[in-house]
C-alpha cells in the first residue's frame, strides 16, 4: 500500500519549530538557574520532537523539487531546519552540563538572575487565588507579562503547558516574565517571593553574560518571525542586535581570562565557558536565519504559497514627539483590542525591551517592533510616526 503523505504547512511547522526552540531555551536556561536536572532532561526529549519537525520540512522540500532550479528555490527553508538543529544541539550542550552534574561557575546563575526576563519556581499553596484555574482564563501573559514554561505535578512534568492546562494547589510553575509580573503572581500563588540579588564578584562576566542571554533569545525569536512574516525590517534589527552581541562576547572572553590567573577552580570557568559557546551557536544559527530573508533568497512557490497564508505581519517604527504614544502606558493604549496589533518590543537607545509588560510607557525616540494584522501594523506604525 503506497504510503500517503499528508504533512503540515510549512508556515505551520516553522511556527511549531520556533516554539520549540523558545522551549529548549528557557528550559535549558531554567536547568541550570535551578540546578534541575529533570528540566534538563526535558531538554533532549524536546530534541527529539526538534527532529520530527526538522525531518518534515526536509521531506516536504524532497517532495516538491523535480528539478535543478527548483533544488535552488528550497535551499533557504533548509537553512532554516540546519539553524533550527543548531538552537537545538546548543540547548541541549547546556542541559548536558546540569544531567552530568558539572561543576559550573556560580557566576552563571547570578547571570541569569540578574538577566532583563527573569525565571523563576513558583510553588501553588492551597490560599492561592489562581488554584483550579486555567491558564486561558488567568490570562498571565497579556495582565503581568508572565508566560509558564512547565508545570511539576505530583512528581511528573507538564512540558509543553496548553492555554487549557490547569493550575491546582501543590503545583510547581516554572515561569518566565519581567521581575514585577513575577512577584505578582507570587502573591497570587500564596506567601512566596523570589529574590534578584546576585553574588558578589566577577561584576563585569555577570553583566556580560546576563546580555547575552537576553539578547541570543530576542534574536531566536525576532529571526523565525522574519521568516514567518517575510520582514526584512526585522532581519536588520536582528543583525544590528548581533552586532552588540558579538562586542559583549568578546568583552566576556577577555574577562574570564583574566579572571583565570585568580581562579581556584578553573574546572568550574571552563564550564562557563561551554555555555558561552552554547550562546553563541544560539546567536550565530538566529543569524542564519535572517541571512535567509537579507540575501533574498528566492523559495519554493509551495513555501511562498504556504507563508502567504499567513494574515499577521510584523513591522516597527520609530515613536515622534507629537505621537499620541508619547506619555501611555501599553495597557492605556490596548492596541491589540483597538487596532489589531500588539508590541513585539521596544529598542529604547542601547536597551532591548522584549514582551514589554503593560505598564511599560512609551517614549519619544522608543523604536516599536509590532506585530499583528496587516491594517493594525499600519494604524499602529502611522500613529507612532504622528501623522
Amino acid at each position: 500500500m503506497v504510503e500517503v503523505f499528508k504533512p503540515k504547512s510549512v508556515r505551520e511547522l516553522l511556527t511549531e519549530m520556533k516554539n520549540v526552540s523558545d522551549l529548549m531555551i528557557d528550559l535549558a536556561y531554567a536547568s541550570v538557574l535551578l540546578k534541575n536536572r529533570e528540566l534538563a532532561e526535558r531538554v533532549h526529549e524536546l530534541e527529539a520532537k526538534m527532529d520530527e519537525l526538522m525531518y518534515q520540512i526536509r521531506t516536504i522540500a524532497a517532495v516538491v523539487t523535480r528539478n535543478v532550479h527548483e533544488a535552488r528555490k528550497i535551499t533557504g527553508i533548509l537553512q532554516v531546519a540546519s539553524a533550527a538543529e543548531s538552537i537545538s544541539n546548543a540547548t541541549g550542550d547546556i542541559a548536558d552540563l546540569v544531567r552530568s552534574r558539572a561543576r559550573i561557575h556560580p557566576v552563571v546563575q547570578d547571570a541569569f538572575r540578574v538577566s532583563d526576563e527573569k525565571i523563576a519556581s513558583i510553588k501553588i499553596r492551597n490560599i492561592s487565588t489562581i488554584r483550579d484555574k486555567k491558564l486561558c482564563d488567568l490570562k498571565l501573559a497579556s495582565s503581568i507579562g508572565v508566560s509558564v514554561l512547565a508545570i511539576k505535578r505530583r512528581g511528573e512534568w507538564i512540558i509543553p503547558v496548553t492555554r487549557e492546562s490547569f493550575v491546582l494547589s501543590g503545583d510547581t510553575l516554572i515561569v518566565k516574565g519581567p521581575p514585577d509580573g513575577i512577584t505578582m503572581l507570587c502573591g497570587m500563588a500564596g506567601p512566596s517571593k523570589e529574590s534578584w540579588t546576585p553574588r558578589d564578584g566577577l561584576p563585569s562576566i555577570r553583566k556580560c553574560l546576563a546580555e547575552m542571554r537576553d539578547l541570543s533569545s530576542l534574536m531566536v525569536d525576532m529571526g523565525y518571525s522574519s521568516i514567518l512574516f517575510g520582514s526584512r525590517e526585522i532581519a536588520e534589527e536582528v543583525r544590528e542586535i548581533n552586532e552588540k552581541f558579538e562586542k559583549l562576547s568578546s568583552r566576556l572572553w577577555i574577562s574570564v581570562l583574566r579572571a583565570a590567573r585568580h581562579e581556584k577552580d578553573v574546572i568550574t570557568l571552563s564550564n562557563l565557558l561551554r555555555v558561552v559557546r552554547a550562546i553563541e551557536q544560539i546567536s550565530n544559527a538566529a543569524n542564519s536565519i535572517v541571512d535567509v530573508v537579507l540575501r533574498g533568497v528566492e523559495l519554493h512557490p509551495v513555501f511562498v504559497q504556504a507563508l502567504a497564508e499567513a494574515d499577521e505581519q510584523i513591522g516597527r517604527e520609530t515613536v515622534s514627539e507629537r505621537s499620541k504614544f508619547v506619555g501611555r502606558s501599553l495597557k492605556e493604549l490596548n492596541l491589540w483590542t483597538t487596532m489589531g496589533a500588539y508590541v513585539l518590543m521596544i529598542k529604547r537607545g542601547k536597551r532591548y525591551i522584549f514582551d514589554p509588560p503593560r505598564r511599560t510607557r512609551i517614549r519619544a525616540g522608543d523604536l516599536l517592533i509590532v506585530r499583528g494584522s496587516g491594517g493594525g501594523v499600519g494604524m499602529v506604525k502611522k500613529m507612532a510616526r504622528g501623522s
